[in-house]
């Protein structure tokens, strides 16, 4: 008895348990709209500086993937608009996309077209009815320069979509101390 008066009642008890489990619900529901709303802004932009791991997506892109996407991501008559793409698209669909999948190729011939976006369409629809099937782009999963910094591309690429960051060379936020 003398521990039940020490430590209340067993109803004061169940109501204490309760209500310790209602603030660690809180707490995570916190933790979680934190680690999303972090999800939403994977950089750091300030004054016109990047954080490290954003100019690094920013060097990763520009050794990888410019050739196809464009020298900043705005897309060629061979590959998509990533700075349009990204803004759709979560960390982690992006870095499904990036390591396993494939575009297709445009020949000679069809790279001459005018409208390149009618063109992607054409080639997609041709996809989609099994007439053509040529792929290019190889699932960088295995790249040891591209894989591990995924993050670090989608960060850079976001900071493009989102305008905190222009075209050209981003300048790093150490560089400025």
């Amino acid at each position: 008895m003398l521990g039940y008066q020490i430590f209340g009642s067993r109803d004061q008890r169940s109501s204490a348990f309760s209500a310790g489990l209602v603030l660690i619900g809180a707490v995570l529901v916190l933790m979680s709209c934190a680690q999303s709303a972090e999800e939403d802004k994977p950089y750091r932009s300030e004054d016109g500086f990047v954080d490290q791991s954003t100019y690094l997506g920013w060097r990763v892109f520009h050794s990888s993937c410019h050739g196809c996407h464009g020298v900043d991501a705005t897309g060629t008559s061979v590959a998509p608009n990533l700075v349009e793409q990204v803004k759709t698209l979560s960390a982690r669909e992006f870095s499904i996309k990036v390591l396993s999948r494939y575009r297709i190729t445009v020949s000679a011939q069809s790279a001459g077209a005018d409208d390149k976006s009618e063109l992607r369409e054409e080639i997609l629809q041709e996809v989609l009815r099994r007439e053509r099937g040529d792929v290019l782009m190889p699932a960088w999963e295995k790249d040891l320069n591209v894989a591990p910094h995924v993050l670090d591309i989608y960060g850079y690429l976001r900071a493009r979509a989102d305008g905190a960051l222009g075209p050209g060379r981003p300048q790093r936020q150490s560089d400025s101390e």
